[in-house]
């Protein structure tokens, strides 16, 4: 069970970017705890660098941009130190992630809570966005070229067509959920519809098979290439 920690104070500028000074931070987590940063671009790259040499298989992470700041969730693994990663293990955890916003979106908007609603449905897109990015950009052509996939037939192609469906639905909650007046069930209905199964395939079918075709190895260094991205 993944628990959160209240995120310690940190600007988008000043010592309290420094790596060094983050690491204990990072290190303090218990298995599965999350700790939120919000840091410049710079530091963020810094302290990603600073855990994939020192850290390595020991955390998991994802930014977002925020603003002149990026912000980022750093997990800690129950894992040893120097042990692989797997693309299934390191997306599904980002689907449970995300999948946490928007459900926190709908409470927020039931509560009557507008604004809270919107905010957290922003981070839903953004986030959704980013993994919708880094698939299409890094995961699918990697599995295509190790697989000897065309990228317009297979499994890739369905996920790409199903993305375009997904992006448009967001969209259009991204303009409704702060508003009072709006009818956002129909809306919420045709994005579990289309997300919920397309999570599904690519937890059960998609990721594994990634797993399997790159191996151990390769399939870590996909991993963090995935941490690194951003968006274009």
């Amino acid at each position: 069970m993944t628990t959160h920690l209240a995120p310690p104070a940190h600007t988008p500028s000043g010592a309290a970017q420094h790596s060094a000074e983050l690491l204990p931070l990072v290190d303090a987590l218990a298995p599965g705890q999350i700790l939120t940063l919000s840091l410049s671009l710079e530091s963020a790259r810094a302290l990603l660098a600073t855990l994939s040499a020192e850290r390595k298989g020991l955390f998991e992470w994802s930014p977002e941009a925020d603003g002149d700041a990026v912000r980022v969730d750093v997990v800690k693994r129950d894992a040893a130190k120097g042990s692989l990663r797997g693309v299934l293990e390191a997306l599904s955890w980002d689907h449970a992630r995300i999948d946490g916003f928007e459900q926190g979106a709908f409470a927020a908007r039931a509560a009557g809570d507008l604004e809270a609603a919107r905010a957290l449905f922003e981070r839903f897109a953004r986030n959704l966005f980013r993994h919708i990015g880094f698939e299409e950009d890094l995961l699918f052509p990697a599995l295509e070229s190790a697989a000897g996939l065309p990228p317009h037939a297979g499994p890739t192609a369905v996920m790409r067509a199903e993305h375009i469906e997904i992006r448009a639905t967001v969209q259009l909650l991204r303009g409704a959920i702060g508003d009072s007046s709006a009818d956002t069930v129909r809306l919420r209905e045709r994005l579990h519809g289309t997300l919920g199964p397309h999570s599904v395939k690519e937890e059960r079918i998609l990721y594994p098979m990634i797993d399997r075709v790159l191996s151990g190895l390769r399939s870590d260094e996909l991993v963090g290439a995935i941490q690194a991205y951003e968006p274009r």
